[in-house]
């Protein structure tokens, strides 16, 4: 194996360029100390390796590496060609893209990195980061061979095996729903029953047995006797002549004194003969004979990260909204809507005064990072239990994100509301400094009274855009 040596560090003015050939002996943390990396090869195989190695590194400093390929030609793979940042085809171009790799450095230093809770949150800002540091806005779907679903998104299907790339819809889904992504249909797919991969083999099979061994012929219908069979049955061993078998008749003419209304199929198998087949799709993963109409559709989509999504990577991505969902004393965010629009409702009928408020831990990021992934719900649940010891049975309170609770706070004034929010906010701070040493933490809140006038959804969105201005 060939080490790296001097010669494979190229500069250009105050860059650090690191050339890995395919005989190259190195390690991916070696990648932090230069500011970009050019791969000098035509082999395929050895591209995506490396590039994939870099890309799924744990640490920022390695995965959002600019990457460079060093070659005659341009890329056509798309998994490759969207992973890496360009192709140059001489060192002498190494000027031309020094100021490439300056603007993706500096993107890059102005991200927050936090640890995220669960996997989809983990994925979901990988994701970003890498697409906001080379400034994208798409994240779209390719046809691809190599994928266990058909399609791959070049930028997050790599965190994935081709037999768990399903997960990754499950991810964008909930990106979605999160508000980070927009999404456009690009196509439909059916995936295994068992394995959820994509790559089947469809087949016609016998009805009887599942064998795709079978026989086709046309079926004849005799106008004259209105027989109907098997056109054999009317072939004979001298000329190529129809001969009724039921009446002897010539046919002559189809349409006139026959025609052909369906195939019939003979198993070779079982002897069975039928019209109508089966269609089977053969995983080529798991190998699972599946009845097409039990495969499961999914739809392709491809993605547009939102401006929520860009400041994802200036502030940090903990956890999707569903991460908290089963935490006692909250409900879920969709069931907070439903249960605020009945609050407005049952205000028109009353007079008395009813908030909608919001506690936000402005430095979540920095914080749980401090604290772990294990004491984040902890801290978070021991949050919840000193709200509802503060307030009353009919408030209800539901995370919209992991740093960020939305309640409802209902028949008091809108300053008793604040102070109740005043004291939570005091009372957790004491405890995160009992528990947690050297750790301060930053909590905004606002209550604002409900508006009969206005819809809940209304109010709603004005409170996530107060506290979205404010961050």
């Amino acid at each position: 194996m060939r080490e790296v040596v001097d010669s494979d560090i190229l500069r250009q003015g105050s860059f650090e360029f690191i050339r890995i050939h395919e005989q190259s002996t190195y390690t991916l943390e070696l990648f932090m100390a230069y500011d970009s990396i050019i791969i000098d090869s035509g082999n395929r195989d050895f591209v995506e390796k490396l590039v994939r190695a870099v890309r799924t590194h744990n640490q920022p400093d390695v995965y959002l590496k600019p990457i460079f390929l060093l070659k005659s030609s341009k890329v056509e793979d798309p998994l490759i060609g969207n992973l890496i940042d360009g192709v140059i085809f001489s060192i002498n171009q190494l000027e031309i893209i020094a100021d490439y790799v300056r603007q993706i450095l500096l993107r890059i230093n102005d991200f927050v990195f936090a640890k995220s809770i669960s996997l989809e949150a983990e994925v979901i800002s990988r994701i970003i980061y890498l697409m906001v540091s080379r400034d994208k806005n798409e994240l779209f779907a390719y046809l691809y061979l190599n994928s266990g679903l058909g399609y791959v998104y070049p930028e997050a299907s790599i965190y994935f095996t081709p037999r768990d790339e399903h997960k990754l819809l499950n991810v964008m889904k909930t990106a979605e729903i999160e508000g980070l992504f927009t999404s456009e249909f690009n196509d439909r797919i059916y995936l295994c029953t068992n394995c959820e991969t994509g790559i089947l083999s469809y087949r016609e099979v016998c009805p009887k047995c599942s064998s795709a061994n079978s026989k086709a012929e046309d079926l004849v219908h005799h106008f004259s006797c209105a027989y109907v069979g098997p056109i054999s049955d009317f072939q004979n061993a001298i000329d190529d002549e129809l001969n009724c078998p039921k009446c002897n008749k010539f046919l002559n003419h189809i349409g006139v004194d026959y025609d052909k209304p369906a195939l019939l199929h003979t198993c070779n198998k079982c002897g069975h003969k039928y019209q109508d087949y089966h269609v089977k799709a053969k995983c080529i993963t798991c190998y699972h004979d599946n009845d097409v109409e039990n495969l499961i559709p999914r739809t392709i989509s491809n993605y547009y990260l939102t401006k929520k999504g860009r400041n994802i990577a200036y502030h940090g991505f903990i956890s999707t909204s569903k991460d908290f969902n089963e935490i006692p004393g909250t409900v879920k965010f969709d069931v907070f809507k439903t249960m605020l629009e009945y609050e407005v409702e049952r205000l028109k009928q009353n007079d008395a005064t009813s908030n909608i408020a919001y506690l936000k831990i402005s430095n979540a990021g920095e914080l749980y990072s401090r604290i772990g992934i294990d004491r984040q719900k902890t801290l978070v649940t021991e949050m919840i239990k000193i709200l509802r010891k503060n307030l009353r049975s009919s408030d209800f309170i539901a995370f919209y994100n992991a740093s960020t609770l939305i309640l409802s706070l209902n028949e008091i004034p809108t300053k008793i509301a604040n102070n109740v929010l005043d004291d939570v906010v005091k009372l957790t701070a004491t405890l995160l400094k009992k528990n947690f040493r050297n750790i301060e933490i930053e909590i905004d809140h606002h209550a604002q009274p409900l508006n009969t006038e206005l819809s809940h959804e209304i109010q709603l969105q004005n409170l996530i855009k107060k506290f979205d201005q404010d961050a």
